[in-house]
């Protein structure tokens, strides 16, 4: 920041304080460090959910009534500059600091997309907050992108001739923002949403969670019936990305099967997904067996844990990734019913972990 930004910042600073003044003390902290106003570095809403021990709906109350009593005063106090004020991490600028950074959000998840695709995906969240309604008219777009800083707009030269919008850095994303992009992003022909929401509770989020934001979240785009993938540019003189009904043909993968070792463990063997955080279906015929269960799985000094429910299992990714296991190649998991422990290995191989 130059002077004058430091001066806009350390106004809005104090400004964000007054309005807080009289919250109760964890209140008004959380709310400072959400919109980035308290500390070098903005956490995330889930990192000061997990330090106050709260629900992360209530940081996010606290931060939107901030950022609220904030806008309402914003022209009288005059803390607004032309310019972001803590650079592309933490933008304030006049108008909808909130809807801003959502949009570098979704744009950091998607990658450039010509501004005709930005309200077309815009449209799924309804206008709830943060996803406020955009500018329309691309010369309003323009002059409000420009003044909040952190954007880049460049003509586009496809048929349709709407600009191109992109972030000038990439915003740090929220938990799910991570959780999508991170399962999404190399799946371009999309991910069964029941694979998707039972990565998601392996990852620690609820299945709930990202259920809702399927259903609303501009990032993601359903391509066929229970299939999602991230939202990209169309290539080319293509239309913008529209919905497809079709979905491609699944790579003919070998099935899942399942017996038992000499030692009395149950083994399921099946071919990898291509998934950062792998769940795979547990055959009906022994899914009773081991509902519900968690087996340990790992050398004595670094166990992780194996866990079965709703007739899946998941767990074992960090161990698929030590070992540089890829997708689609086929991988046993014997699990000892009695001793509660597991073993991973790659079909045909002896030696397992």
């Amino acid at each position: 920041m130059d002077q004058s930004d430091e001066k806009d910042f350390d106004a809005l600073q104090e400004a964000a304080r007054a309005v807080s003044r009289d919250w109760p003390a964890n209140k008004a902290s959380m709310a400072l460090r959400a919109v980035g106003l308290d500390g070098d570095v903005r956490p995330s809403l889930d990192e000061i959910a997990a330090e106050n021990g709260v629900s992360r709906e209530t940081v996010r109350r606290a931060r939107n009534q901030l950022l609220k009593e904030l806008d309402a005063g914003a022209q009288r106090l005059g803390i607004y500059s032309a310019q972001s004020l803590a650079g592309a991490d933490s933008a304030f600028t006049d108008g909808a600091p909130a809807t801003l950074r959502a949009l570098r959000r979704f744009l950091t998840m998607t990658g450039p997309l010509e501004w005709d695709q930005v309200l077309t995906a815009w449209a799924r969240a309804a206008g709830k907050p943060p996803y406020e309604p955009l500018p329309t008219d691309v010369v309003s777009m323009q002059e409000w992108l420009q003044s909040a800083g952190g954007f880049s707009i460049t003509a586009d030269s496809s048929a349709s001739g709407s600009p191109v919008i992109d972030v000038s850095h990439p915003e740090a994303l929220d938990r799910v923002g991570r959780f999508l992009t991170a399962t999404l992003c190399e799946h371009p022909d999309g991910v069964d949403r029941a694979d998707l929401l039972a990565a998601a509770e392996a990852a620690g989020l609820k299945s709930t969670t990202i259920a809702t934001a399927l259903s609303q979240h501009p990032a993601v785009l359903r391509l066929g019936r229970g299939t999602w993938a991230l939202r990209r540019r169309a290539n080319g003189d293509d239309p913008p990305a529209r919905v497809s009904m079709a979905r491609r043909k699944p790579e003919r993968m070998r099935p899942t099967s399942f017996g038992w070792d000499a030692d009395g463990s149950l083994s399921i063997e099946f071919s990898l997904p291509r998934n950062p955080s792998p769940v795979i279906a547990v055959p009906k015929a022994i899914a009773h067996l081991i509902e519900g269960r968690q087996f340990q799985i790992g050398e004595a000094n670094r166990r992780m844990k194996i866990v079965v429910g709703n007739a899946r299992l998941w767990g074992f990714g960090p161990i698929v990734s030590e070992r540089e296991i890829t997708g689609g190649q086929r991988v046993r998991i014997s699990l000892n019913l009695i001793s509660g422990t597991a073993r991973l290995e790659t079909a045909g191989r002896e030696n397992g972990i």
